[in-house]
């Protein structure tokens, strides 16, 4: 057992890098959720039917009712959760759509006094565009990402469930380790994404491009000075001053589509580094499964873990 959880009770920090490896992926699971939903035509009749089918499906395939989701945890949570709850009623005929899920995750959190969730499907389209660039290279072959991406949500929930439990439950040593590895990825995960938000918030500077527009604007009227005092005939003038223009043109030019170019790809260092991140969370989880049935009894048996903080 490690001198962590061995000792003292995890910290705010511990908790809440766990936390955003559960999140990322229940935000991936509500996209996968959406995109499957999608892959239907709009108009047809049994499209919320066979979406809450294929969800309550995996659902009980991947045995995800022994997770603890945190139904006061983040706005992804607690959609994922509600339209799992949706899809496994035997009393829904009708079916579920992220719409509907969403818009009754509002009404529980309002009927038992939460927090609510401030996320509609669109914000998470646009934020995981942002924070990958739009580069995440995701399956695209029917229900496979959502599959994965429960997968993973199982298993990061169990190792967050570990960490939070800390030296109050006994479980073996794999698992353990890999709980640690994910509060070690997590805080990265949360390095990373705030370098991403710094990005996005630091305007690109226009002070370099009008700095060279000055300097260029300068030789151009020194060298229409210097023309000029020779007293050259008309011909001559237009000879020299015409490829000085020409010249001052595009320099301007090309200084202005440089700092456009520098706006458009200020991102692409931060998106990249999430990406490798991410990545390297997604083949942890992927190969990683240490969790054995006496660890997952232990975990059962334990009180809910309190969870970090979402954000």
């Amino acid at each position: 057992m490690s001198p962590r959880a061995a000792r003292r009770e995890p910290d705010r920090d511990e908790l809440a890098a766990a936390q955003q490896v559960v999140d990322l992926f229940a935000t991936e699971a509500v996209l996968a959720l959406d995109r499957y939903e999608e892959s239907f035509p709009a108009d047809a009749p049994d499209k919320a039917r066979r979406v809450a089918d294929r969800l309550a499906y995996w659902w009980r395939k991947l045995e995800l009712d022994d997770v603890r989701t945190d139904r006061a945890g983040t706005d992804a949570e607690q959609l994922l959760a509600k339209a799992a709850e949706l899809s496994l009623d035997p009393d829904n005929n009708w079916g579920v759509s992220i719409e509907e899920a969403a818009a009754q995750a509002v009404n529980d959190a309002a009927v038992e006094g939460r927090p609510l969730p401030a996320k509609g499907i669109e914000d998470y389209r646009r934020e995981f565009a942002e924070a990958y660039g739009g580069h995440a290279q995701e399956p695209d072959w029917d229900d496979t990402w959502l599959a994965e991406s429960l997968v993973r949500f199982r298993r990061a929930s169990v190792l967050r469930d570990v960490v939070a439990a800390s030296a109050r439950v006994r479980v073996s040593e794999p698992l353990r380790n890999a709980a640690d590895d994910l509060v070690r990825r997590g805080q990265q995960l949360m390095d990373r994404r705030l370098d991403l938000a710094r990005r996005q918030e630091a305007p690109v500077s226009r002070r370099e491009p009008l700095l060279r527009n000055a300097r260029d604007a300068a030789a151009l009227l020194a060298w229409d000075v210097g023309v000029n005092m020779t007293g050259a005939p008309l011909w001559a003038d237009l000879a020299l001053k015409g490829p000085a223009l020409a010249v001052y043109v595009k320099a301007v030019t090309d200084a202005w589509r440089d700092h456009d170019h520098a706006v458009a790809t200020r991102l692409d260092p931060a998106q990249a580094q999430l990406r490798s991140v991410r990545k390297g969370i997604t083949d942890t989880l992927d190969t990683q499964s240490p969790a054995t049935r006496r660890d997952h009894r232990a975990l059962r048996n334990t009180p809910a873990p309190r969870q970090g903080p979402a954000r």
